[in-house]
Order: C-alpha cells, then sequence, then structure tokens
C-alpha cells in the first residue's frame, strides 16, 4: 500500500522531525491530498503534530472552492488548517518576476511563517512537507537541462533541503508516480481538486509534461518518466560529492574564506567594507586568484563558479552561459578592469590584475551625515553647510574652509594654517619633519591661491595628472591608479582635490609632488577627509592638533 511505501521512504531519509511538528502544504490537487492523507494516517504512530497551509493565490476565479475543499478535508482529518491569501500577480510585477516564481515565494513563505508560529524557537526541528513527485522531478531534470544549467541544477528536485533560515523541507512522495499517487486516491475513494491551468501550455513546464514526458513514454521508453528521475536521483548524489569538492578547492583559490565583505553598489563601484542602510545585514563578494583558479582542473574551476554565483546570486537563474563568461576574466591574456554583468544572476564580475572578484550587486544607496541620501559622486545634496558635486562627469565641488561634506567622499575640514615662509612664522619645527598620514594632509597654498576657482573636489577627466617627484616630473592619473592596483570601480568613482587638471591629493593616497610644503611656503592648507566608508585609520588624532594659525 502506497502509506508503507511513504513511511519507508521517510524513514530511509530521515524526514521525521525532531520535535514532531510537520505544516504540509496543500492546495487541493492530486499529490497534496495524498500527502495529507499519508501523514494523517502515519502521525499516531511517529508521534506527529500535523497542520495544513493552503495559499490563495489569487489567480483563478475558483480558488476560493480550493480552499473550502482543503477545509472541509482537515476538518474530516482532525487537521488544524491555515488559509493565506495573496495577490501573486501584484507581487510578480512589483518584483519583476513571473507568477510562478511569485507563488513559490509566497508559499514556502507562508509555511515557514506557520512552522514557526506552532514551533517557536524550535522551529529548525520541526519541516515543512510539500507534495512534490517522481514526474515533478522528471519534468525539472528536462526544464533544466534545456536551459543549460550545471550538474546542481540537473540534480532538479531533492527529497530533503533546508531553506536560508535552516527549515527543513521533505518531499516524502518524491518516489511515487502520479499515476501510482491517483490510482492510491480512486482505491481510497478520495477525491481532489484539478487545477486547469496545469492542462494549459502558457507555462515551459506544462509542455514538457504535456507534450515531451507523454511522447518519451509512448514512442522511446515506456519507464521514460521513471528513468529521467533515476538519473536526477543519481546527479543528486553526484553533485553532493562534486560540491564538497568544490568547497575544498574554493579555500585554496580564495583571497580569503567567503563572508562578510564590501558590497557592490549598482552604480559600478564598492561603497567601502561596512555594512549598508538600518538593516544590519552584510553583503558578500569573494575574491580569487587567477593564477590558482587556473590549476585546477576545468570542470572543478566550473563547479566553483557555480557554487559562489549560487551563494552571491539568484541561483535559480543560473545557467552554464552565464559560468562561461565569468570564465573568462581568468585568461591570462585578460586586462585589468574588464568586467562580466549578469543582472539576472544579481552578480558582477571583475578582473582586477591577478584576481578576479565576484560580487552580489546591490541596488542599495549610500548616506550621508544625518541619513542624506546619496548614490555616487554625480548626486547633489546639502544640509547643514554640505556641499555637493555638480552635475556631470568630473564636475567640481568647490574647496571651502571649515567643515562641509563632499558626496561620495565624506566629512572634509581644511583650515589654513601659517607656513614657514610667512613673514611672521614661528620657530615651530613642524614642517620640517611633516606627518605621513592617509586622510590628513598640509598642502602649500600658496601654489592654488591664484587659480582658487578651479580649486575643488572632483572625479576623473580626461588629462588629469600629477607630479611624482622633486623634478615634477609628470604622471597621467590613470597610469599612477594602474600601477598602484587601485580597481577599476574604485578609479571611475574616486573623488580628489584637483587644481584644475592638476591633481593635488587622492585621498588615501599621495598628494602631488607641485604642492608639497617648503621653507618658502607662506600660507599652508590643513585639510583632512573623514570618509563614508569604515573599516580604514581616518587620522582623527591629527584634527586636535594644535597650529599657530
Amino acid at each position: 500500500m502506497l502509506t508503507e511505501k511513504i513511511e519507508a521512504y521517510m524513514t530511509q531519509l530521515h524526514m521525521w522531525p525532531k520535535n514532531g511538528q510537520i505544516v504540509a502544504g496543500v492546495s487541493g490537487g492530486a499529490d497534496s491530498v495524498c500527502l495529507l492523507e499519508a501523514l494523517a494516517r502515519l502521525r499516531a504512530a511517529h508521534g506527529l503534530q500535523l497542520s495544513v497551509v493552503h495559499v490563495d493565490h489569487g489567480i483563478r476565479p475558483e480558488s476560493g472552492e480550493d480552499a473550502d475543499f482543503v477545509r472541509d478535508l482537515c476538518e474530516r482529518l482532525d487537521v488544524p488548517f491555515m488559509l493565506v491569501k495573496e495577490n501573486v500577480k501584484a507581487l510578480a510585477e512589483a518584483e519583476k518576476i513571473s507568477c510562478e516564481e511569485a507563488g513559490r515565494r509566497v508559499r514556502y513563505r507562508a509555511f515557514a511563517d506557520a512552522l514557526r508560529a506552532r514551533c517557536g524557537q524550535d522551529a529548525a526541528g520541526g519541516c515543512i512537507a510539500v507534495a512534490h513527485n517522481r514526474d515533478d522531478r522528471a519534468e525539472t531534470f528536462l526544464f533544466h537541462l534545456f536551459r543549460g544549467t550545471g550538474l546542481e541544477g540537473m540534480g532538479s528536485i531533492r527529497p530533503v533541503r533546508r531553506t536560508e533560515d535552516g527549515i527543513r523541507v521533505i518531499r516524502p512522495l518524491l518516489f511515487a508516480g502520479r499515476e501510482e499517487i491517483e490510482a492510491f486516491l480512486r482505491e481510497e475513494g478520495i477525491g481532489w481538486r484539478t487545477d486547469r491551468t496545469n492542462v494549459q501550455e502558457i507555462y515551459t513546464r506544462n509542455k514538457i509534461r504535456n507534450r515531451i514526458l507523454p511522447y518519451a513514454q509512448q514512442e522511446i521508453s515506456a519507464g521514460a518518466k521513471a528513468h529521467l528521475a533515476q538519473e536526477a536521483a543519481l546527479l543528486e548524489q553526484t553533485a553532493r560529492f562534486v560540491r564538497s569538492q568544490a568547497e575544498a578547492a574554493l579555500k585554496e583559490c580564495c583571497v580569503k574564506e567567503p563572508g562578510p565583505l564590501r558590497p557592490v553598489s549598482c552604480a559600478g563601484g564598492t561603497d567601502g567594507e561596512k555594512s549598508l542602510s538600518g538593516e544590519g545585514r552584510r553583503k558578500k563578494e569573494i575574491c580569487f586568484l587567477a593564477a590558482a583558479f587556473l590549476e585546477k582542473d576545468p570542470f572543478l574551476q566550473d563547479q566553483m563558479l557555480y557554487l559562489v554565483m549560487e551563494r552571491l546570486g539568484k541561483g535559480r537563474d543560473l545557467t552554464a552561459a552565464h559560468v562561461r563568461e565569468i570564465k573568462k576574466l581568468f585568461a591570462p591574456e585578460c586586462f585589468s578592469g574588464r568586467r562580466v554583468e549578469l543582472p539576472a544572476c544579481g552578480i558582477r564580475a571583475v578582473r582586477e590584475f591577478g584576481t578576479v572578484r565576484i560580487a552580489k550587486i546591490e541596488r542599495e544607496r549610500g548616506r550621508g551625515p544625518s541619513g542624506a541620501l546619496r548614490a555616487g559622486c554625480g548626486d547633489a545634496w546639502t544640509a547643514g553647510g554640505a556641499t555637493s558635486l555638480g552635475e556631470g562627469e568630473g564636475a567640481l565641488c568647490p574647496l571651502r574652509i571649515g567643515e562641509s561634506y563632499v558626496a561620495g567622499l565624506g566629512t572634509v575640514t581644511a583650515r589654513l594654517l601659517t607656513g614657514p615662509g610667512a613673514a611672521n612664522a614661528s620657530e615651530s619645527t613642524f614642517f620640517e619633519n611633516i606627518p605621513q598620514k592617509k586622510y590628513t594632509k598640509w598642502l602649500s597654498y600658496d601654489k592654488m591661491a591664484l587659480n582658487s576657482s578651479a580649486v575643488g573636489f572632483r572625479t576623473r577627466r580626461t588629462g588629469d595628472y600629477l607630479a611624482v617627484d622633486d623634478a615634477l616630473h609628470r604622471k597621467s592619473l590613470k597610469r599612477y591608479m594602474i600601477e598602484e592596483k587601485i580597481p577599476v570601480e574604485k578609479r571611475e568613482e574616486a573623488v580628489f582635490l584637483a587644481d584644475g587638471a592638476h591633481v593635488v591629493w587622492l585621498p588615501g593616497h599621495r598628494i602631488s609632488a607641485a604642492y608639497k610644503v617648503t621653507a618658502q611656503t607662506a600660507v599652508v592648507l590643513e585639510i583632512t577627509v573623514i570618509p563614508d566608508w569604515s573599516g580604514e585609520s581616518t587620522d582623527e588624532e591629527d584634527q586636535g592638533r594644535c597650529l599657530k594659525e
């Protein structure tokens, strides 16, 4: 009898929940009705606390009748029933996803919420039961195969998995075919609801179910669906082994272990080594050593990329074509700065000299003081004396004496000091041995005062340069950034102090030799930046330094 087979399958794969709590998703179709009947019959023997969640997607006019059917079934079986209503179409439009994907998200969220309501802190000890069967596994196997998915995708539907928050999802019917399930219900005199959209070929999965698999059963092999499901199970085991090998290889090829690293803004640059917004979420990236990656077997290379992209992006949209594009960045002839954007997967990859950085694309916006929003160097905002960059590439934010805020950089404090060359200079020896600070600099204001209207903060323009030695030999800003191995995204968004085309100071890096303080400097510009990002020394101790003005 099918109930005994389900019990044996659940025992074999350790599906029974530790705390006895099972929340079953029941739509009213044959598969979910069979699941509910079996679990209800087995609950006494295994100490189960069974409950049902039915989700009304608000798509079909008769959906209310489906809910009533499931409610009546639960009353007959003495099982707690919960109805969840959602506007799936509206959700799909709002999140720009398919109705299928929106429905899936709504269902599993409802199941998890119901389990947590029943179990409290012990939700991980319970499980969610859903009614996928062997035919579903065959259909999904073909669906992923046609789309060009990798080994993980061909493993198809798994009998047991965990959600992102650690809740177990079990599929007690995955061994049984649809015909066997319906035959069991007919023998027991149990009815079910039929979803008319299952026979409409508006979804790719329905085309596989209604055209391809019946043809394979009739014209190629009577056991085609069972064989495909068996292959999917074998590939799932293979994928599990390969994943363990890929995890080990990943540790050998990465600069650091995957973890809370820098986020990537949708504008194309990093937003510092910090957590964005008030939500406390940490974004991730993984940085490969290209040479170490290329030493691995090509198959293992692919599996490492699948693993990383699945971890960081939208794994459900990942295909072999995406992996091939990312893999091109590891080629020895690939130049630094080349990138691959995969919006569908939520992934960006960038070649940076000897490394390839893969990161999740974030669409959050950074914040200035007092919560003022900004989104990169070109966005203007003003608050409490703050200044902002103007519109357009390389737009200038004039240098101001006092404290101001420069979008894309941070809080800037500037003041004028008496230099060693002034007639009233003190006997101070400070300027004879100026400290080397990353975010506080002392510059010769004499050199820039004659052209003060051109002095300010901006992003790159063609022709920017700086003097790199006492002989004032010039080097283009682009060449300097490349030699300093500054990632291309940071080059594009870097905000610096400029005097016309002359780069006076690149915060966090060097000043131009032409603006060094000398014995002849009459007026010194002391300038400090407290950057928006954290994790770097901001030289705050310099702010308390007292100098004669």
